[in-house]
């Protein structure tokens, strides 16, 4: 698995979200450099990664363990905060605090959980991924923003970022979107003992800000911060309230 790593500071590591890359955290880091360390991963398939077998969420875990330092600091953002609080889970003593920013618990809709997607959307969603991966990556992308004023300076740099990045495998795509269907971490999240801070908006148009909600209820001690005016991208459409806001909660927890 691929880490970038740059800066120098307090170790900072960074898990995306699916279909993209370590890439999406460049607005993020040109704010925050001089400050952390960073470790930048990208997920199998996607960035410089290669596909790792077992495709799992606890073989990836394992995988990131093995290439970061002690006492952490671990942002991840959507299927990336997934992972970040499953890898608080497996080693809470190599986490100093977690940040997730757009995320749930469970992605799916199931029986007592109204706040995930439609499964029949998301099996749709598949096949089109199956059949035409290039737009089916195309509409979900689309869904991350929200028309209003700022749409067309987001959507800009969204195209510079696709310009830059290596596209992701098909299977990578695959993967990870049945690691989106797999994980459940309703009954586990409430042992998270780490420090944690959960980033979301009213506007999330892929993980419902209920979610979020869910999750600052259960995890003990976790704050939150809700943005009225963002999509699933709040550490673009806000980057300097995001990079306020973890500054101050890793200098203060």
């Amino acid at each position: 698995m691929y880490i970038n790593k740059r800066g120098k500071g307090k170790a900072v590591v960074l898990i995306h979200g699916w279909g993209f890359s370590g890439k999406i955290w460049e607005d993020l880091l040109e704010g925050m450099k001089n400050k952390y360390k960073f470790f930048i991963i990208d997920l199998p398939g996607m960035g410089d990664s290669s596909i790792i077998k077992p495709y799992k969420i606890d073989n990836l875990i394992k995988e990131i363990h093995k290439q970061i330092p002690n006492k952490v600091t671990m942002i991840g953002w959507s299927l990336g905060a997934q992972i970040a609080m499953k890898y608080s889970l497996k080693y809470p003593r190599n986490i100093n605090h977690l940040i997730c920013i757009s995320s749930t618990p469970c992605f799916i809709k199931k029986p007592g959980w109204d706040y995930g997607v439609d499964k029949n959307f998301f099996i749709k969603f598949k096949k089109e991924l199956s059949s035409n991966w290039q737009k089916a990556l195309k509409n979900f992308f689309l869904l991350q923003l929200i028309r209003n004023k700022r749409y067309k300076n987001i959507l800009m740099r969204f195209e510079k970022y696709f310009i830059k990045i290596k596209p992701p495998t098909k299977e990578g795509l695959e993967k990870a979107l049945n690691l989106l269907e797999d994980i459940d971490l309703r009954d586990d999240v409430e042992r998270i003992n780490t420090s944690t801070l959960i980033i979301t908006s009213k506007k999330d148009m892929v993980c419902s800000y209920k979610a979020s909600i869910w999750l600052q209820s259960a995890i003990k001690g976790s704050q939150i911060f809700l943005f009225d005016s963002s999509g699933h991208i709040p550490f673009i459409n806000h980057k300097k309230k995001c990079i306020q806001l973890i500054d101050e909660f890793i200098k203060v927890n």
